[in-house]
């Protein structure tokens, strides 16, 4: 790729990154102005504009507990989630976080099984010890959603893809109306996800759909889990409403729940034909157009 004009100013980039970093926020932004100045890149200003918005010097300063820094993250997570922010202002609050974290508390943790320890560990780049003390949440907490993003992650920069997308269709099956599209992590589903909500327009049925979709294209991997096996099925079972009108997103959640039960029971207890009928006679009821899709992939036994 041919060098553009301003690739000979990133040094106004890395000296707002680093002026950012060590708290001197009025010099960062006469830096990132500098850069808008010279380059007319709109989204320098725009980032700068996002920058000072959301500093609070104390906040970052008089950081009490890790518990207290992992709210920061939070904050900002969701910010990035609702496009608040952009991912380059994300990324720059995150590596702020990262240092507060590396400088006051990184050798005062002695929690080996805790959510916010397990997050910064794969936040600093140590995934093994992420992985285990992520997994070891879900044992006492199956439904732990930061947990599962970050141990999707974790996986993913372990190189672990099959057990990464393992724990992105456990995701999609059990919440995926509730997970950002940065934890979708490989390009097959973000861009699955941008075709569905572009035709749907909302992001509650473009989620369902993805899962759906998702399956229906062998992207997704089955693993034997049987106490997410209990949780899909006790979770269908409380959440059917006889004779009421769902609306369209919780009828692709009831339908994606019944199918993830028809399908785990057929690769992992195929005797129980009766617990397929019966996830399949409902699937049949909620989405006759979509049933008949997932009839084409799982034909009736003759």
């Amino acid at each position: 790729m041919a060098a553009t004009l301003w690739d000979s100013f990133d040094n106004l980039l890395e000296e707002a990154e680093n002026h950012f970093l060590n708290f001197r926020i009025d010099e960062a932004m006469k830096a990132w102005d500098s850069y808008y100045n010279i380059t007319a890149r709109q989204e320098y200003q725009t980032i700068g504009e996002e920058v000072k918005q959301n500093w609070d010097e104390a906040r970052f300063v008089n950081v009490g507990s890790l518990s207290q820094l992992y709210i920061i993250l939070l904050d900002m997570q969701n910010k990035r989630t609702e496009k608040q922010i952009s991912r380059y202002t994300f990324d720059l609050y995150k590596k702020l976080i990262i240092r507060i974290y590396n400088s006051h508390f990184k050798s005062l943790v002695t929690d080996t099984s805790g959510l916010e320890s397990g997050i910064f560990d794969y936040l600093c780049g140590n995934y093994q010890v992420a992985i285990d003390k992520l997994s070891k949440i879900l044992e006492d907490d199956i439904e732990n959603l930061q947990a599962r993003i970050y141990l999707g992650y974790a996986f993913m920069d372990s190189h672990e893809q099959k057990s990464a997308i393992s724990i992105l269709s456990e995701n999609l099956f059990l919440a995926a109306d509730q997970f950002p599209e940065e934890a979708l992590y490989l390009s097959q589903f973000k861009l699955l996800f941008g075709k569905l909500y572009s035709e749907h327009g909302s992001k509650k049925e473009a989620a369902w759909l993805l899962t759906f979709e998702s399956w229906y294209r062998n992207y997704l991997i089955f693993t034997e889990n049987k106490r997410f096996f209990r949780l899909m099925q006790q979770k269908e079972s409380n959440e059917r409403i006889l004779q009421v009108k769902y609306y369209s997103h919780e009828r692709y959640r009831h339908f994606i729940r019944c199918l993830f039960v028809a399908d785990y029971t057929r690769q992992f207890h195929k005797e129980n034909r009766g617990l397929i009928q019966e996830q399949e006679n409902y699937m049949q009821k909620l989405d006759r157009e979509l049933f008949a899709r997932y009839r084409k992939k799982r034909p009736e036994p003759a």
